[in-house]
This record gives structure tokens, C-alpha cells and sequence, in this order.
């Protein structure tokens, strides 16, 4: 823990900060990044910021996050002006400068680190223990996308390329089955038997994404509720996080990820397929939430599918997990020997939960789409 410190306080002093490093501790949950909550002191008070080493191995062109990024934080305090947004600080994050005056800095592996100012009086919770944090956090998400509208989609690059290509996925899960790197094919059986039977999940993509059916935006791609700092007072969502993954894609997307962390009362670590089911008041706020910032500006062919795009999103993270399994955990960081295969199949009950409830679900979307 000293050398990792000692190695943050290096990195920290690369940037733009007048103060003396007190301490670093690791910050969030995500299974990609090294991200780190950094303390300093500044004319007697303590400052802090939050510092983030890019995985290389899942963001080969690191440049290429950093620019999505800019972009974004731009656009987004363009509309907070131009809508006379008070407390702006609050609402969008802010980089920090290095010392050679760059929005990151590379260190003598060649790795990219950025720094971000810590909201203050805000925070961040892993799952979502209330109908409220729910609603909250689908609003922010819905007004992040409604600042989002009109950005200039040839100013972004996939920062993953084929991240949300479901024929892709499925096609690397079918060489990990025929490949069987590391000898777990024989363990999955079940996992396999439910990959197939939804493959329709791939059917319905392809076909609604016919002749730019499906409209492409600049999306998040991981709507998570810890990707919102929410207000330490009243509870309100105020500002999305973690913007690696901001790039071209579908509102589906985002909203499919949304339910697929959100409506679970239990996380995706869990063993126990008898806690995992939907719970749909949770699915309503989300609805209200997300769509209560984006009426009007959505049009037919994505309201219509947003049930589908949380299939869609389930489907494929228990596609990627399960593929990772057979592969031998080489992407997503695991804790056990199982871990990956335990995550598939959580993902696989909670769709078929949202198999169940379509019905119901798409009456909820129905209600506040209109």
C-alpha cells in the first residue's frame, strides 16, 4: 500500500495542483480501471480529486478517450450556459491540467492517468437501495443524453470498437466454446443452453438497425447508478461520471444498461439465482426519470424498443461474461475461480425475469412515453 501511495503522490504532483499529497485510496467498484481518491491539502483545507489510470488493454488508442471526453464535458457546459444552469461546477466534471499543460499525463510505462476534480458535498452508491435513487439517477442519466442530442457525431470515435456489436460478441463466444482455452466448456452447459435461446435478442437488433432505422447518438455505454454523483442533501442526481466509454451508439443502449444494474435487488456477484428478478417499481422510476428529460426528443423506433434494449444489454453482458470464462479471465477482473461464470449466469436469470415481465414493462414505458 506505501509504494502504491508513493506512486500516486508522483503522479498526483504531474498536475496543475498547489498542495501537499496527504493520502490515495482505491475509489469505486469497476472491474476496468485503476481509479484512485486522492487527498491533498491546499491553504489549509482538504482538497480532493479523483485519478484515473486508462486500462490499455481495453482502450488500445487511450488519445481516443481523452478526445471523446473533452468533447463531451464541453458540449455539456455549452448547454449548462446557454440553459443558465446555476452551480455548473457541480454538473458536469472538470479535468485537470498537467504541468506540460495536456488533459492527461503519461507516465514512463506510457500509461495515460487523468485527473478530475472531486464534487464536493455529493457521492456515489453501488446499488440502488431506494425507488428514489433509482429516479434520480435515470433523470441525470436522461438529461446527460438530452445535452447530448445535438453533438456532432463526426467528432467522436468508438473508444471500443464493437462494443455494443452483438453478432460480434456472440461470434467470440462461439470461438471461446470451440477454442476452450482452459478447459470450461465442460461447466457451462446450462450458460450455452440459454446463449442460444435467445439469439432472437441478435435477430431483432440487426433488423431494427436496418437503414439507419435506429437512430446513433453519443451515448455513455455504462449507466450505471455509481456513474452519478448524487447531491449529499437533498439526493438529486447531479452529474454523470467515468465518460471512457462516451462515443456513438443507441439510446438502447444506455437505457438497457441502466435496468440491468439497476432493477436487480441483488448486484451481479450474486450466487443465489433466487434474489434475482426485477423489481419493477424500480423499473418504473427509472422510466419516469429517464424519459421525463428526453420527451420529444426521441423519436418512435427507440421508445418502442426500450424493453428490448434492456434484453438486449443484459443479453450481451452475460454473452461477455461468459466468454470471458471460457477465455480464461482476461478482461473483466475476478475475485474467484468462478467469478465470470457465477456474473453469466446471474445475467442470464435476470433476463429471463425481464422475459416474464415484458408485458407489464412495456405498458410502464407506454405510460410515460406518451
Amino acid at each position: 500500500m506505501e509504494q502504491l501511495n508513493t506512486n500516486i503522490e508522483f503522479i498526483s504532483n504531474k498536475f496543475q495542483l498547489a498542495g501537499e499529497f496527504i493520502e490515495s485510496n482505491s475509489f469505486g467498484n469497476g472491474h476496468i480501471n485503476d481509479t484512485q481518491l486522492v487527498k491533498m491539502k491546499q491553504d489549509g483545507r482538504e482538497l480532493k480529486l479523483i485519478l484515473r489510470k486508462i486500462n490499455k488493454y481495453v482502450f488500445k488508442k487511450p488519445e481516443i478517450v481523452i478526445e471523446n471526453t473533452i468533447n463531451v464535458i464541453a458540449h455539456i457546459n455549452r448547454k449548462l450556459i446557454e440553459n443558465n444552469v446555476p452551480d455548473r461546477a457541480r454538473r458536469v466534471m472538470t479535468l485537470l491540467i498537467s504541468k506540460e499543460n495536456k488533459d492527461y499525463y503519461i507516465d514512463e510505462q506510457g500509461d495515460y492517468w487523468c485527473a478530475v476534480k472531486f464534487i464536493d458535498s455529493a457521492y456515489t452508491v453501488d446499488y440502488v437501495k431506494s425507488v428514489e435513487q433509482a429516479y434520480q439517477a435515470a433523470k441525470a442519466f436522461g438529461r446527460f443524453q438530452y445535452y447530448l442530442i445535438d453533438a456532432d457525431l463526426e467528432m467522436y470515435q468508438p473508444t471500443i470498437p464493437d462494443f455494443h456489436n452483438l453478432p460480434i460478441r456472440l461470434e467470440n463466444l462461439g470461438n471461446a466454446i470451440s477454442a476452450d482455452k482452459v478447459k470450461r466448456v465442460n461447466k457451462t452447459d446450462i450458460e450455452i443452453k440459454m446463449s442460444n435461446k435467445f439469439h432472437y435478442i441478435k435477430e431483432k437488433i440487426i433488423e431494427i438497425s436496418k437503414d439507419d432505422g435506429l437512430p446513433i447518438r453519443i451515448t455513455h455505454n455504462d449507466t450505471k447508478i455509481n456513474n452519478v454523483m448524487l447531491d449529499e442533501f437533498t439526493g438529486e442526481g447531479l452529474c454523470v461520471i467515468d465518460l471512457d466509454t462516451c462515443m456513438p451508439g443507441t439510446v438502447l443502449n444506455d437505457f438497457g444498461d441502466m435496468v440491468r444494474t439497476s432493477v436487480s435487488p441483488s448486484e451481479e456477484d450474486e450466487k443465489d439465482i433466487s434474489q434475482i428478478y426485477v423489481r419493477m417499481d424500480v423499473f418504473e422510476a427509472l422510466v419516469n426519470g429517464y424519459v421525463s428529460e428526453l420527451k420529444n426528443n426521441l423519436i418512435e423506433i427507440e421508445t418502442d424498443n426500450l424493453v428490448y434494449g434492456a434484453k438486449l444489454i443484459v443479453y450481451e453482458q452475460a454473452v461477455r461474461f461468459l466468454t470471458d470464462y471460457l477465455m480464461g479471465d482476461v478482461y473483466y477482473s475476478t475475485a474467484y475461480e468462478d467469478h465470470n461464470l457465477v456474473r453469466a449466469r446471474n445475467q442470464f436469470t435476470l433476463l429471463q425475469s425481464i422475459e416474464e415481465n415484458s408485458e407489464e414493462m412495456e405498458k410502464i414505458v407506454k405510460k410515460f412515453a406518451e
